[in-house]
């Protein structure tokens, strides 16, 4: 016990150390006053269907995960969607989503704008097995001087979804959260409800029937609605903790605890935010005053799962997506326990995918984001991993399922496990 104490207070004291004496105000890509997390007035999309044109060109958002603003014909008789955020200022993260068809088949110039944007996803369009499929860019017009992005779509009488990403309803969510939890070493909850009132679920994976000391992994997913290949990610990487049953796995759920809350932000996802919840706020910035019922509920989630003596936390992950494949490993110096998993678990996933190209950028503690916070609390290590928003599904599922791995073969050696024959 007089042990325990001491590593304690050294953990407290080396904490304190490690924290940056600059007030965090935003990274560079963020808006002035992001970390003002009280609510802010949202301006909600109109749900509609709107129909232009000779013959008729409609397009309906009447449906979860959509955005549009407006619908019209321009004077050089491009068929245009206006695409506004739900608030502003906000990050450059213009999500759309809509079904688009004709009362008669035609070809039209379909434009994409943005009025207090630029163009930034690659428009999907869903095939008829449910699968988005990237538009040939090199067919498609850029406007530098407006952010639009014009291109070509063949239209029938049958709609067509176009969206930024691959839109995720709440059809989707109860069948794949019904698939992880009939798993046998899986326990699901309701932790709480979003500023609308969505459900907000956890998922405990480890095997219960063992009563010894474990580590515990935390894994986040889903606080900014577009970044679905973050989002995907994390999907698989969960699913394969939980459902494999190799020697390493069930090794893995032995001695571990995992924490799973992948749709940290249902409202923001099923409205077609571009970046925040209900409320208007970015939830990754909103890890130190707990503003937000979302992170409010996660967060106290997490720490009564943790309360037992028994239970130690050794890392977490929060997925998201952006431009490129990045890590974002808290600083090498700041010493966390365990030490340097970041760094030394992104050696691993880069070697175990060649064709994938990846980054890293460290960053120190300060800003109110939910690595750091699980740092603060924990004293253990976390990252922000960022997956390129236009890796295809086959890619996705790979990089989730070897780094899955590898992080488990990395956590058991952490933990003293031996898996020499894993």
């Amino acid at each position: 016990m007089h042990k325990f104490l001491i590593l304690t207070f050294l953990s407290i004291l080396l904490v304190s150390a490690c924290k940056s004496t600059k007030e965090f105000t935003g990274f560079s890509y963020d808006p002035p006053n992001v970390t003002d997390t009280t609510d802010r007035e949202i301006n909600p999309q109109k749900n509609r269907v709107i129909g232009i044109g000779s013959p008729k060109v409609w397009i309906s958002n009447e449906f979860e995960g959509a955005r549009v603003n407006d619908f019209y014909q321009s004077p050089d008789g491009a068929f245009q969607v206006d695409i506004l955020p739900e608030n502003a200022p906000i990050n450059n993260s213009p999500w759309f989503a809509f079904k688009i068809w004709s009362e008669q088949p035609q070809t039209v110039q379909l434009r994409l704008a943005y009025p207090t944007s630029r163009n930034r996803y690659i428009p999907k369009i869903t095939d008829e097995n449910g699968t988005p499929m990237p538009i040939d860019m090199e067919e498609a017009e850029y406007d530098s001087a407006t952010g639009s992005l014009t291109f070509e779509l063949n239209l029938t009488e049958e709609a067509t979804l176009v969206s930024a990403q691959k839109v995720t309803d709440s059809d989707y969510f109860d069948n794949w959260f019904s698939q992880i939890t009939e798993a046998n070493d899986v326990r699901q909850r309701v932790i709480g409800q979003s500023k609308q009132g969505r459900d907000l679920h956890e998922f405990t994976i480890t095997n219960s029937s063992l009563n010894h000391p474990k580590g515990v992994l935390i894994i986040l997913s889903r606080q900014h609605p577009p970044e679905v290949a973050g989002y995907l990610t994390a999907e698989h990487f969960i699913k394969y903790i939980a459902t494999d049953n190799s020697e390493l796995t069930q090794l893995f759920r032995d001695h571990f605890v995992t924490l799973a809350y992948p749709l940290i932000n249902p409202d923001g996802v099923m409205n077609g935010h571009w970046r925040h919840n209900a409320a208007g706020v970015d939830l990754n910035r909103d890890w130190v005053n707990f503003n937000q019922p979302e992170t409010k509920a996660v967060t106290d989630a997490i720490l009564h799962a943790t309360q037992d003596s028994t239970l130690q936390v050794y890392y977490g992950i929060d997925f998201h997506s952006t431009n490129e494949n990045i890590f974002y490993p808290i600083n090498e110096e700041v010493v966390t326990r365990p030490d340097n998993v970041t760094q030394r678990w992104a050696v691993e996933v880069i070697k175990d995918n060649p064709d994938i190209l990846f980054v890293s950028e460290e960053f120190d503690t300060s800003s109110p984001i939910s690595k750091n916070w699980i740092y603060r609390t924990f004293g253990a290590d976390a990252v922000t991993f960022e997956v390129h928003d236009e890796l295809s599904h086959d890619q996705v599922e790979s990089m989730a399922v070897s780094a899955a791995k590898s992080l488990m073969q990395l956590l058991l050696r952490e933990k003293g496990v031996d898996i020499t024959e894993n």
